[in-house]
């Protein structure tokens, strides 16, 4: 089954904004192109997704994704996250791609089980011939809060509304029981820590160094 990733990127300047009382513009880049790095590297070293698509309008973001052998689409000015979306998982379906999974690119805990955990339900839907998907459905691994979509996986990919934005874990549910299609909610501890706030950071700082291949599960109850 043909399956790709799509990450879609601010400007690496405006990135982490939440985070301006704590890190300088430098160190906010400097933190989302190393979580945006960590995530790729995961991505490329797993043989189940077949290509990664990074969206961004953020040259420097296509930059760093392109010295990773990833895919690029560059975001036009005007368009919004859910268009933008949409767009690249047109581009995923005319490449043969059977399914998409839209990552955040803030997820500096991420690990192959989290995204082996996302694309289980798909895989175990797949018909007689190994690129088709008996049935259409979606899997979703929310925040911490439950209330956004820390990772989607959507098959087929194209006919699905997008639906981020405020409450996006409950919107997607909905936009998929509207098409009839199937909902598997999915708890992976690696996905459903986004780095975004304050207390967030503290929770990030709390870790090792930044070798994520080394680091224990995050702590979500830690203050």
């Amino acid at each position: 089954m043909t399956i790709w990733a799509i990450i879609p990127v601010k400007a690496l300047h405006e990135g982490k904004s939440r985070l301006a009382d704590l890190l300088t513009v430098a160190e906010r880049v400097r933190l989302t192109s190393d979580i945006l790095g960590h995530m790729l590297g995961v991505l490329n070293d797993l043989p189940q997704i077949a290509r990664t698509l990074v969206v961004s309008r953020d040259p420097a973001a296509l930059k760093l994704a392109r010295r990773q052998g990833v895919q690029t689409f560059a975001e036009s000015g005007g368009s919004n996250l859910n268009d933008a979306l949409t767009r690249a998982a047109h581009i995923a379906a005319a490449n043969q791609a059977r399914a998409v999974l839209v990552l955040p690119a803030d997820l500096p805990f991420l690990r192959a089980a989290d995204v082996a955990a996302m694309l289980a339900p798909a895989t175990e839907m797949i018909g007689a011939r190994s690129d088709v998907v008996t049935r259409r459905m979606i899997a979703i691994c929310p925040d911490r809060a439950e209330d956004g979509s820390n990772a989607l996986l959507v098959a087929p990919p194209v006919g699905f509304q997008f639906q981020y934005g405020p409450g996006s874990f409950r919107r997607h549910q909905t936009e998929a029981h509207r098409l009839g299609m199937e909902v598997h909610v999915v708890d992976a501890r690696g996905i459903r820590f986004d780095l975004d706030t304050e207390a967030d950071w503290r929770r990030y700082v709390a870790a090792p160094p930044f070798a994520f291949e080394r680091h224990p599960e995050p702590d979500h109850g830690a203050p």
